[in-house]
């Protein structure tokens, strides 16, 4: 899904890549929408693992953790940011990190998840952050993954200002 769409590939294709016989892909698969689905499933279930199992932590210290997986796994990154993706994995990733950044800010702060700054401040950080790691998965890491941590922890640290500026109102 780097070079091309999925409804473009077949499962030929995929077995050739993948260096297996197309009767193993039939094995575990209904077809390619299928190795798709359960491939997606399986991708938001880990990452979303990695960051609920920093639990409290600060956002600094979860980004090591999470840029590790984005470090270990370039490929399907490269595919999820990839313009020739039309699955609705690059729109459930976000929906899938503000729901996590509610989740914790809910329990570290408190936070009334009805307040709509709230929620457009949890929205804005997710979807920024997302932003900042797609544009460095396309560049190919061109920057310096410490120099992507402070950048997104110095946005935090704003964001955290705000929400915490909305809480005493």
């Amino acid at each position: 899904m780097c070079e091309k769409e999925l409804r473009q590939i077949t499962v030929r294709e995929l077995s050739e890549k993948a260096e297996i016989h197309r009767v193993t892909v039939y094995k575990h698969f209904v077809d390619i929408y299928d190795a798709y689905e359960q491939f997606e499933t399986m991708f938001l279930f880990q990452l979303g693992e990695i960051i609920t199992e920093q639990g409290t932590k600060t956002t600094f210290e979860v980004y090591p953790a999470t840029f590790k997986y984005i470090k270990e796994n370039p490929v399907i990154f490269k595919m999820i940011f990839s313009p020739h993706n039309t699955s609705g994995l690059y729109q459930k990733l976000p929906k899938m990190v503000e729901g996590l950044n509610r989740l914790i800010r809910a329990e570290r702060f408190g936070v009334d998840m009805n307040d709509r700054r709230v929620e457009s401040a949890i929205r804005y950080h997710s979807n920024g952050t997302l932003a900042i790691v797609a544009d460095w998965v396309i560049n190919d890491f061109d920057q310096p993954q410490d120099f992507i941590i402070q950048t997104l922890s110095g946005l935090d640290k704003s964001t955290q200002a705000y929400l915490k500026e909305q809480m005493s109102k």
